[in-house]
Protein backbone atom coordinates (compact mmCIF):
# COMPACT_ATOMS: atom_id res chain seq x y z
CA UNK A 1 0.00 0.00 0.00
CA UNK A 2 2.99 2.38 -0.39
CA UNK A 3 2.53 5.02 -2.48
CA UNK A 4 5.41 6.71 -3.63
CA UNK A 5 5.94 3.71 -5.96
CA UNK A 6 2.47 4.47 -7.56
CA UNK A 7 2.76 7.82 -7.53
CA UNK A 8 6.21 8.34 -9.69
CA UNK A 9 4.88 5.69 -11.86
CA UNK A 10 1.89 7.75 -12.65
CA UNK A 11 3.44 11.29 -12.85
CA UNK A 12 6.52 9.14 -14.81
CA UNK A 13 3.83 7.89 -17.37
CA UNK A 14 2.41 11.37 -18.54
CA UNK A 15 6.25 12.87 -18.43
CA UNK A 16 6.93 10.13 -20.81
CA UNK A 17 4.00 10.20 -22.78
CA UNK A 18 4.38 13.88 -23.14
CA UNK A 19 8.18 13.33 -24.34
CA UNK A 20 7.10 10.69 -27.08
CA UNK A 21 4.39 12.96 -28.38
CA UNK A 22 5.62 16.32 -28.15
CA UNK A 23 8.98 16.39 -27.67
CA UNK A 24 9.50 17.94 -31.69
CA UNK A 25 7.35 20.54 -30.85
CA UNK A 26 8.94 21.68 -27.36
CA UNK A 27 12.30 21.49 -28.78
CA UNK A 28 11.25 23.77 -32.20
CA UNK A 29 9.59 25.91 -29.83
CA UNK A 30 6.10 25.69 -32.10
CA UNK A 31 3.46 26.75 -29.77
CA UNK A 32 0.63 27.26 -32.02
CA UNK A 33 -1.98 26.33 -30.20
CA UNK A 34 -2.70 27.59 -26.70
CA UNK A 35 -2.96 23.50 -26.22
CA UNK A 36 0.52 23.22 -25.98
CA UNK A 37 1.30 25.71 -23.43
CA UNK A 38 -1.15 23.53 -21.01
CA UNK A 39 1.10 20.07 -22.04
CA UNK A 40 3.98 22.13 -21.57
CA UNK A 41 2.72 22.84 -17.75
CA UNK A 42 1.63 19.80 -17.49
CA UNK A 43 4.99 18.33 -18.10
CA UNK A 44 7.08 20.43 -15.88
CA UNK A 45 4.53 19.48 -13.11
CA UNK A 46 4.82 15.52 -14.23
CA UNK A 47 8.84 15.78 -13.93
CA UNK A 48 8.72 17.93 -10.50
CA UNK A 49 6.25 14.88 -9.26
CA UNK A 50 8.08 12.30 -10.61
CA UNK A 51 11.65 13.14 -9.23
CA UNK A 52 9.87 13.81 -5.56
CA UNK A 53 8.96 10.43 -5.25
CA UNK A 54 11.45 9.12 -7.32
CA UNK A 55 13.72 10.62 -4.57
CA UNK A 56 12.01 8.67 -1.56
CA UNK A 57 12.36 5.03 -3.38
CA UNK A 58 14.87 2.91 -2.45
CA UNK A 59 18.22 2.70 -4.75
CA UNK A 60 17.40 -0.82 -6.26
CA UNK A 61 13.69 0.95 -7.69
CA UNK A 62 15.76 3.94 -9.19
CA UNK A 63 17.99 1.99 -10.85
CA UNK A 64 15.46 -0.22 -12.15
CA UNK A 65 13.01 2.85 -12.84
CA UNK A 66 16.30 4.53 -14.68
CA UNK A 67 16.64 1.47 -17.09
CA UNK A 68 12.87 1.83 -17.62
CA UNK A 69 13.13 5.27 -18.84
CA UNK A 70 15.66 4.20 -21.21
CA UNK A 71 13.37 2.22 -22.96
CA UNK A 72 11.39 4.72 -23.20
CA UNK A 73 14.12 7.18 -24.63
CA UNK A 74 15.25 3.98 -26.96
CA UNK A 75 11.09 3.50 -28.26
CA UNK A 76 11.76 5.71 -31.09
CA UNK A 77 14.24 4.05 -32.92
CA UNK A 78 12.50 0.49 -32.28
CA UNK A 79 9.09 2.40 -33.96
CA UNK A 80 10.41 1.53 -37.48
CA UNK A 81 10.13 -2.00 -36.70
CA UNK A 82 6.29 -2.14 -36.80
CA UNK A 83 5.71 -5.51 -35.53
CA UNK A 84 7.85 -5.10 -32.26
CA UNK A 85 6.88 -2.08 -30.76
CA UNK A 86 3.71 -3.58 -29.57
CA UNK A 87 6.17 -6.48 -27.85
CA UNK A 88 8.25 -3.57 -26.31
CA UNK A 89 5.74 -1.51 -25.24
CA UNK A 90 3.92 -4.74 -23.14
CA UNK A 91 7.28 -5.91 -21.74
CA UNK A 92 8.55 -2.47 -20.36
CA UNK A 93 4.98 -1.85 -18.97
CA UNK A 94 4.83 -5.42 -17.86
CA UNK A 95 8.40 -4.39 -16.26
CA UNK A 96 7.60 -1.15 -14.47
CA UNK A 97 4.05 -2.91 -13.00
CA UNK A 98 5.16 -6.15 -12.28
CA UNK A 99 9.05 -6.64 -12.31
CA UNK A 100 10.20 -3.52 -10.24
CA UNK A 101 7.34 -3.97 -7.53
CA UNK A 102 7.75 -7.26 -6.87
CA UNK A 103 10.62 -6.69 -4.14
CA UNK A 104 8.38 -5.10 -2.24
CA UNK A 105 5.89 -7.79 -1.95
CA UNK A 106 5.15 -11.01 -0.27
CA UNK A 107 4.91 -13.91 -2.82
CA UNK A 108 6.56 -16.96 -4.40
CA UNK A 109 8.74 -16.67 -6.91
CA UNK A 110 6.36 -19.20 -8.93
CA UNK A 111 3.96 -16.40 -8.28
CA UNK A 112 6.46 -13.60 -9.64
CA UNK A 113 7.12 -15.61 -13.04
CA UNK A 114 3.28 -16.32 -13.73
CA UNK A 115 2.06 -12.75 -12.88
CA UNK A 116 5.13 -11.04 -15.43
CA UNK A 117 3.67 -13.63 -18.30
CA UNK A 118 0.25 -13.28 -17.61
CA UNK A 119 0.64 -8.76 -17.39
CA UNK A 120 2.95 -9.33 -21.01
CA UNK A 121 -0.28 -11.39 -22.33
CA UNK A 122 -2.46 -8.91 -21.24
CA UNK A 123 -0.91 -5.70 -22.69
CA UNK A 124 -0.28 -7.28 -25.91
CA UNK A 125 -4.10 -8.06 -26.15
CA UNK A 126 -5.05 -4.61 -25.28
CA UNK A 127 -2.45 -2.87 -27.61
CA UNK A 128 -3.81 -4.51 -30.45
CA UNK A 129 -7.21 -2.20 -31.49
CA UNK A 130 -4.45 0.31 -30.94
CA UNK A 131 -2.38 -1.78 -33.82
CA UNK A 132 -5.63 -1.94 -35.70
CA UNK A 133 -7.23 1.61 -35.77
CA UNK A 134 -3.41 3.03 -36.38
CA UNK A 135 -2.97 0.62 -39.43
CA UNK A 136 -4.43 2.62 -41.83
CA UNK A 137 -2.65 6.08 -40.48
CA UNK A 138 0.98 4.03 -40.29
CA UNK A 139 3.17 3.84 -42.90
CA UNK A 140 2.91 0.63 -45.05
CA UNK A 141 7.02 0.50 -44.58
CA UNK A 142 6.33 -0.28 -40.36
CA UNK A 143 5.15 -3.55 -41.43
CA UNK A 144 2.39 -3.36 -37.95
CA UNK A 145 0.88 -6.76 -37.53
CA UNK A 146 -2.47 -5.68 -39.18
CA UNK A 147 -0.58 -4.45 -41.75
CA UNK A 148 1.69 -7.59 -42.44
CA UNK A 149 -1.49 -10.28 -41.48
CA UNK A 150 -4.20 -8.45 -42.05
CA UNK A 151 -7.32 -7.16 -39.54
CA UNK A 152 -8.38 -10.62 -39.12
CA UNK A 153 -5.85 -12.53 -38.50
CA UNK A 154 -4.27 -9.86 -35.97
CA UNK A 155 -7.53 -9.91 -34.18
CA UNK A 156 -7.15 -13.80 -33.89
CA UNK A 157 -3.78 -13.81 -32.16
CA UNK A 158 -4.55 -10.89 -29.97
CA UNK A 159 -7.90 -12.94 -28.70
CA UNK A 160 -5.60 -16.25 -28.47
CA UNK A 161 -3.15 -14.43 -26.57
CA UNK A 162 -6.08 -14.01 -23.55
CA UNK A 163 -6.32 -18.11 -23.38
CA UNK A 164 -2.84 -18.51 -21.71
CA UNK A 165 -3.30 -15.45 -19.52
CA UNK A 166 -6.57 -17.13 -18.44
CA UNK A 167 -5.20 -20.58 -17.58
CA UNK A 168 -2.29 -18.88 -16.31
CA UNK A 169 -4.90 -17.13 -13.67
CA UNK A 170 -5.68 -21.10 -11.86
CA UNK A 171 -2.00 -21.97 -11.38
CA UNK A 172 -1.56 -19.30 -8.97
CA UNK A 173 -2.03 -20.26 -4.95
CA UNK A 174 -4.41 -16.66 -5.29
CA UNK A 175 -6.15 -16.97 -8.16
CA UNK A 176 -9.25 -14.98 -9.10
CA UNK A 177 -11.85 -14.51 -10.96
CA UNK A 178 -11.55 -10.79 -12.17
CA UNK A 179 -9.06 -12.02 -14.41
CA UNK A 180 -11.52 -14.09 -16.22
CA UNK A 181 -13.60 -11.18 -16.44
CA UNK A 182 -10.73 -9.20 -17.76
CA UNK A 183 -10.27 -11.23 -20.60
CA UNK A 184 -13.26 -11.33 -21.84
CA UNK A 185 -14.15 -7.78 -21.92
CA UNK A 186 -10.35 -7.50 -23.55
CA UNK A 187 -11.86 -10.29 -26.31
CA UNK A 188 -14.94 -8.46 -26.76
CA UNK A 189 -13.18 -5.10 -27.01
CA UNK A 190 -10.59 -6.20 -29.92
CA UNK A 191 -13.67 -8.64 -31.72
CA UNK A 192 -15.21 -4.69 -32.12
CA UNK A 193 -12.34 -3.54 -33.38
CA UNK A 194 -12.04 -1.84 -36.88
CA UNK A 195 -10.07 0.87 -38.93
CA UNK A 196 -13.56 2.82 -38.92
CA UNK A 197 -14.03 2.73 -35.59
CA UNK A 198 -13.83 6.36 -33.41
CA UNK A 199 -10.55 7.10 -31.71
CA UNK A 200 -12.29 7.00 -28.70
CA UNK A 201 -13.08 3.37 -28.51
CA UNK A 202 -9.76 3.13 -28.18
CA UNK A 203 -8.59 5.99 -26.23
CA UNK A 204 -11.19 5.81 -24.28
CA UNK A 205 -12.83 2.26 -23.72
CA UNK A 206 -9.87 0.37 -24.42
CA UNK A 207 -7.32 2.38 -22.51
CA UNK A 208 -10.03 2.36 -18.84
CA UNK A 209 -9.90 -1.58 -19.20
CA UNK A 210 -6.91 -1.23 -16.53
CA UNK A 211 -9.31 1.07 -14.21
CA UNK A 212 -11.89 -1.28 -14.55
CA UNK A 213 -9.29 -4.14 -13.53
CA UNK A 214 -8.21 -2.20 -10.21
CA UNK A 215 -11.73 -1.50 -9.09
CA UNK A 216 -12.91 -5.12 -9.66
CA UNK A 217 -10.19 -6.28 -7.58
CA UNK A 218 -10.57 -3.84 -4.90
CA UNK A 219 -14.21 -5.11 -4.57
CA UNK A 220 -13.38 -8.54 -5.02
CA UNK A 221 -11.48 -8.12 -1.34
Amino acid sequence: MDINYPSCVFFGTILGYNFLKYFYVFWNGNFASKKYYFIFIISILSFVGFLFFLLLLKRSIQINLFFSGIAVVVYPFLRKFGWLKLFFVSAVVTYISVFIPYDNVIGTRFEFEINCLQRFLILSSLLMPFEIMDSIQDPVSLQTLPQKFGINKSKLFGMLLVIPFIILEFLKFNSSLVSLFIGLVTVILIHFSSVHRNKYYANFWVESVPIFWMVALLFSK
